[in-house]
C-alpha cells in the first residue's frame, strides 16, 4: 500500500527490514548522506538491496520514507526514535552552504529550553509533551531563512507590507518561522539555496499517527481535519474538507437537530420539482442516470485510470453525477471538469486558516444563516474586494476555504446539499478604479470557474442585489445570462421583500430585511449561523419540508436541548462526505453498500436502500436518539458512562435519606411501580 505500519512486541530481536514495488523490483539502497541519494553499488557494480537490520534492543520507533517510480524506488529517509519522542528534521537539498536549525519549545514542567544545530541534515529529537514550540533557520556565515510562498513553484519571497517587489526593502523580509502549539509526531524540512538566499522549500508535517478519517469521534467535543488526510496520493484525497488548523470557534448554531433530521421534499431533490437533481447523495439514482456513470467508468478504464472496472478517484466519488448533469451527461467533458478538479482544487490543499483568515475577515464572502430549506446562505460583498481585487490567487483561495468549510460542517448529504447567494453590488462603482477593471475582470472569472466547475451542481439560486445603472444594466446582464440559469439568478427591484420570502427575519442581517446586526468586515468570520431556520415549521410540524406528511417528529423540547450545541460537534469527514448510490454495476454498488447502510437516512432513501439491498431492512433516521445510535454511539455510551458514574458517586449519600423516607415511600408504593432494566436505568411509572 502507500501507507503500511507494523506493530511488534517489544521483546523482538534479529529483526529485518526489507521492501520491494509491486510489479516493480526489489528497492535498492541509496547514500542518504549526499543530496543527490545516489545509489550503492558492491565493487562489481551491483546493487545493493537496502536492508535494515535490528539484532536486539531495537528503536521504539522507526519510520521509513519511500520515494521514486516503480524500478527506481529508494528510502530517501529513516526515523528512528523513542516512542515518547517528536522529531523535526532539515535536510539539505544542496551543498552550497550550511545550514543551522534553532527550536526553542516549553517543556512539561513550564520551563523554556532551547536546541540548535548545524550542518547539512540535522534531526531534532523533542519530547512529545513539549508545547508552544518555535522553529527558525539560519546560514553559517550567512544570515537569516526568509519566508517564501511555497505554492507557487517558482518560490518567491514573500514582502512585508512595507516592500516593494524587485526592488531593496525597507524592512526585513519576513523570517520563516514554525510555530506548533503542541508537537506533531515528525516534521521535514528540505532547505535549499545559496548562503544569502536559502529559503525552505518543503515542509512536510505529520500531526497524527494514526489518523482515520473515516473513523466515528469518540464522542462530542471537538472536530477537525489534520494535514495528514490529504499528504495522499491525489486518487485519495477527500471530496470535502481541505480546510485545516482552525482555531477560531465554530457557531454555537452550525449544525442544529433540524438541518440533520431535514427531510427534502421533491422540490428540493429536482429543482423545481421536476429539474436538475440538486440532491445526489444517500438517494437512490435513475437508470438514465446509472447508465450515463457505467459509461464514466468504462472511459475512466480505457484510459488507464481506476484499475479494469475504471473505479473513481476519491476526490471525485461523490460528484461525479454533478459533473456529468454540468456537462450535460457528455462524458468526454465530465472528464476535462474532472481535471480542472485536479488543477484548481486538489493542487491549492490542504488552505490553513491563518494563511486565509486575513481575506476572510475582509467581508468580501462569507456565510449568514440558512434558508427554509435549511440551506446556508453565501454572501458576496463586492465592494470589500479591496487589494483582492488585484489577487486572483488570493481570491480563489478565500472562496475554496468559505465553499470548503460548508461542505465540510454545514452541509448534510441526502438532505442539505445546497447553498443560496446574494451578491451585494452596493457602492462598487465607487470603490473600484477603472485602472483595475482588468484585474478584477481576471478574479471575476476565476472565482466564476471555482463556483461553476469545482463546485458545480451545489447552486439554487442567486440574487443580484444593489445593481448600479438601473434596469437597463440589469436587462442587458439579463440578457447575457443562459435561458437554463435564468429561473435561478435573479435581480429584486425590491430585495427586503423577494429575501423574506425565502428567510426566516433571524437568518439575515438588517441590510437585506432581517433582524441579524449588520456585520462590520471584521466580525463575518467567524461565520454566522442561527437557530430556527425554518421557523415555526420546525417547532409545530415535522422535520421534513413537506409540512402535509405527517409522522415521527422531533418535540419541541427535544429541538430545545438539541440547539443548547451544534452536531457538527459529533460527525467526522465521513457523514459530511456521503455516498452517491453508483448502482451501474455490482462492482460499483459493493463499494459503497455497506457504508450507506450505517448512515443517517430519510424515510425514502431508507425504503430504496432496503429494496437495493436485497430486502435487508435498513432503517429511517427521524429522531435524535436515532441519529446518535447511527452517527455517533459512542456518545451514547459517553453519556450512560457519565451518568452511571455521577449515579454511583450519590450512591452512599442517597442511602441516608432513603433509609429515613423508608416509612414514606412504603405508604406511596401502591401508587407507583418502579422497574431496573438490564443497562442499570430505572423506569418510573404511575
Amino acid at each position: 500500500g502507500y501507507h503500511a505500519k507494523v506493530n511488534l512486541l517489544a521483546s523482538s530481536k534479529d529483526i529485518q527490514v526489507a521492501f520491494s514495488v509491486v510489479g516493480g523490483s526489489a528497492i535498492f539502497k541509496v547514500d542518504r548522506s549526499l543530496p543527490e541519494a545516489p545509489w550503492v553499488k558492491d565493487v562489481q557494480g551491483h546493487h545493493l538491496p537496502e536492508t535494515f537490520v535490528y539484532d536486539s534492543d531495537p528503536p521504539r520507533h522507526v519510520q521509513y520514507f519511500i520515494r521514486g517510480p516503480s524500478l527506481h524506488s529508494f528510502v530517501s529517509d529513516v526515523d528512528e526514535r523513542d516512542a515518547t519522542e517528536s522529531s523535526l528534521h532539515l535536510v539539505s537539498r544542496d551543498y552550497k552552504c550550511i545550514r543551522s536549525m534553532h527550536v526553542s519549545f516549553t517543556t512539561a514542567a513550564g520551563s523554556r529550553k532551547d536546541w540548535s544545530g548545524t550542518g547539512y541534515n540535522l534531526r531534532c529529537h523533542l519530547p512529545s509533551t513539549a508545547q508552544d514550540i518555535e522553529v527558525t533557520f539560519s546560514v553559517v556565515g550567512g544570515g537569516k531563512v526568509f519566508k517564501v510562498d511555497r505554492r507557487d513553484q517558482q518560490m518567491p519571497w514573500i514582502e512585508d507590507a512595507h516592500d516593494t517587489p524587485g526592488c531593496v526593502p525597507f524592512v526585513p523580509r519576513p523570517v520563516e518561522k514554525f510555530f506548533y502549539a503542541t508537537c506533531p509526531p515528525y516534521v521535514l524540512y528540505e532547505i535549499r539555496g545559496p548562503s544569502l538566499g536559502s529559503y525552505i522549500s518543503r515542509a512536510c508535517e505529520q500531526q497524527v499517527e494514526d489518523f482515520d478519517p473515516d473513523a466515528a469521534p469518540s464522542h462530542c467535543g471537538g472536530n477537525f481535519d489534520v494535514r495528514a488526510i490529504f499528504d495522499v496520493p491525489p486518487d485519495q484525497v477527500p471530496s470535502i474538507g481541505g480546510i485545516v488548523d482552525l482555531k477560531r470557534p465554530h457557531s454555537e448554531f452550525l449544525l442544529p437537530s433540524e438541518v440533520a433530521l431535514f427531510e427534502p421534499s421533491q422540490a428540493e431533490i429536482f429543482h423545481a420539482g421536476s429539474g436538475a437533481r440538486q440532491i445526489f447523495l444517500n438517494i437512490p439514482l435513475s437508470p438514465a442516470e446509472n447508465a450515463a456513470l457505467s459509461e464514466m467508468h468504462a472511459l475512466l478504464a480505457k484510459r488507464g485510470a481506476g484499475g479494469e472496472m475504471g473505479d473513481f478517484p476519491r476526490y471525485m466519488e461523490q460528484h461525479a453525477l454533478r459533473m456529468l448533469q454540468t456537462c450535460k451527461f457528455n462524458v468526454p467533458k465530465a472528464m476535462e471538469m474532472m481535471q480542472t478538479c485536479i488543477k484548481e482544487r486538489l493542487h491549492r490543499l490542504p488552505i490553513a486558516e491563518a494563511d486565509v483568515e486575513d481575506d476572510l475577515r475582509s467581508g468580501f464572502i462569507y456565510w449568514h444563516g440558512r434558508d427554509h430549506q435549511c440551506r446556508p446562505c453565501l454572501v458576496f460583498r463586492l465592494e470589500r474586494l479591496g487589494a483582492i481585487a488585484k489577487d486572483r490567487e488570493r481570491a480563489v483561495r478565500a472562496v475554496m476555504y468559505t465553499l470548503e468549510y460548508a461542505l465540510r460542517y454545514a452541509m448534510v448529504p441526502g438532505r442539505v446539499e445546497n447553498w443560496v447567494v446574494i451578491i451585494d453590488l452596493a457602492n462598487i462603482m465607487s470603490v473600484i478604479s477603472p485602472l483595475h477593471i482588468g484585474s478584477l475582470v481576471s478574479v471575476a472569472a476565476a472565482i466564476g470557474t471555482t463556483l461553476e466547475k469545482v463546485y458545480c451542481g451545489r447552486m439554487v439560486w442567486i440574487k443580484i442585489i444593489n445593481m448600479p445603472g438601473g434596469a437597463l444594466l440589469n436587462r442587458a446582464i439579463n440578457g447575457a445570462i443562459p435561458a437554463e440559469k435564468k429561473d435561478k439568478i435573479g435581480f429584486p427591484r425590491d430585495y427586503k421583500e423577494d429575501l423574506a420570502k425565502h428567510f426566516e427575519a433571524n437568518q439575515l442581517e438588517q441590510r437585506y430585511g432581517g433582524t441579524a446586526p449588520d456585520l462590520e468586515p471584521a466580525e463575518t468570520y467567524p461565520y454566522h449561523f442561527f437557530p430556527r431556520p425554518r421557523g415555526e415549521v420546525a417547532v409545530r410540524g415535522p422535520a421534513h419540508s413537506d409540512a402535509s406528511e405527517m409522522g415521527a417528529t422531533p418535540s419541541h423540547d427535544e429541538i430545545q436541548d438539541a440547539d443548547d450545541f451544534s452536531l457538527h460537534e459529533c460527525t467526522n469527514l465521513a457523514f459530511h462526505e456521503g455516498q452517491l448510490w453508483d448502482n451501474s454495476s455490482e462492482h460499483a454498488q459493493r463499494r459503497w453498500l455497506s457504508k450507506a447502510q450505517g448512515s443517517s437516512l430519510t424515510p425514502a432513501s431508507a425504503e430504496a436502500l432496503t429494496e437495493l439491498a436485497g430486502g435487508e431492512a435498513v432503517a429511517a433516521c427521524r429522531n435524535m436518539d436515532e441519529w446518535f445510535q447511527i452517527v455517533n454511539p459512542a456518545a451514547v455510551q459517553h453519556n450512560r458512562a457519565e451518568f452511571a458514574s455521577k449515579s454511583m458517586s450519590s450512591e452512599s449519600e442517597r442511602s441516608t435519606e432513603e433509609s429515613s423516607e423508608s416509612e414514606k415511600c412504603s405508604e406511596e408504593s401502591s401508587e407507583s411501580e418502579e422497574v431496573v432494566d438490564s443497562e442499570g436505568f430505572t423506569h418510573v411509572s404511575l
